[in-house]
């Protein structure tokens, strides 16, 4: 299960923002994965809550945004969406350019900052 390895790298990702930004909790964390970025979905967010125990992101909400497959074709210049869909109408050897597909990344992190309650004060 690689995930626990990619959960990994997430998670160093949102403790060094919880830090720099001096979260004392944070509340959401989202994440967008490619349709090929061979992550599954669901061992991601079962891997996010064994990292996420005792620490400022216990009780953080997880969401993921999956991102479809599509790409474009160099000679024409067709988009074609889908894993199936790879044939555009252009009469050359198909050549095709991925454009979406392969994300893996932390899209946003939301937390309580400890400079909002010590303004509060």
């Amino acid at each position: 299960m690689h995930e626990l390895s990619i959960m990994q790298s997430i998670f160093e990702i949102v403790m060094e923002n919880a830090a720099k930004h001096r979260l004392k909790k944070v509340e959401k964390v989202h994440v967008v994965v490619g349709e090929l970025s061979g992550v599954e979905p669901e061992a991601l967010k079962f891997a996010f809550s064994f990292f996420a125990r005792d620490s400022v992101a216990q009780d953080a909400e997880f969401s993921i945004t999956t991102v479809g497959v599509s790409g474009r074709c160099r000679a024409c210049g067709e988009k074609l969406a889908g894993i199936t869909n790879l044939r555009c109408k252009c009469e050359v050897k198909p050549d095709y350019e991925m454009l979406t597909g392969k994300e893996l990344y932390v899209d946003t992190i939301t937390g309580e900052s400890e400079l909002e309650e010590e303004k509060s004060v």
